[in-house]
């Protein structure tokens, strides 16, 4: 009897600490404060954006600056709206150029920006006007083999 209470008071233990962890990783990971006044944020406007999905990566050089917020409908030119948000610290020129991006087959997408030279820089909820599509694998293959 004392052994199989000890082997099921240590394995109660492991789980427990393990449960602990688990929430202290997760609560490390969560950004409860990501969308606080000290973000800068910007709409930009897309034919298509493929298959970028809320809490995409936003990059400069590879770097992740920011994250995507929020996408919608613009109900009157149909184009979609990606919200993107990013710390303040970031000055992004106004000739930068956003594009929807892929690092591979089975990565997400993610918006790439292109800084530009400009000495005017992008202040909070402005709109993006530089803005280039996705590109989708299945469209380039069917102009390639139709075409």
């Amino acid at each position: 009897m004392t052994k199989n209470f000890n082997f099921e008071y240590i394995l109660g233990l492991i789980i427990l600490f393990l449960s602990i962890f688990s929430l202290i990783y997760v609560l490390s990971k969560v950004d409860l404060f990501q969308h606080s006044k000290n973000n800068l944020t910007l709409e930009s406007s897309f034919f298509d954006i493929g298959a970028l999905s809320v809490g995409a990566d936003v990059k400069v050089r590879g770097v992740k600056v920011g994250e995507v917020v929020s996408i919608s409908l613009d109900s009157d030119t149909y184009l979609a709206l990606v919200t993107t948000s990013y710390e303040n610290n970031i000055l992004i020129p106004k000739d930068s150029i956003f594009k929807i991006a892929e690092s591979g087959f089975t990565a997400p997408p993610y918006i790439e920006i292109e800084l530009g030279a400009s000495k005017e820089f992008f202040i909070d909820k402005d709109s993006t006007k530089n803005n280039v599509d996705a590109i989708s694998l299945e469209e380039i293959i069917n102009n390639f083999i139709f075409n």
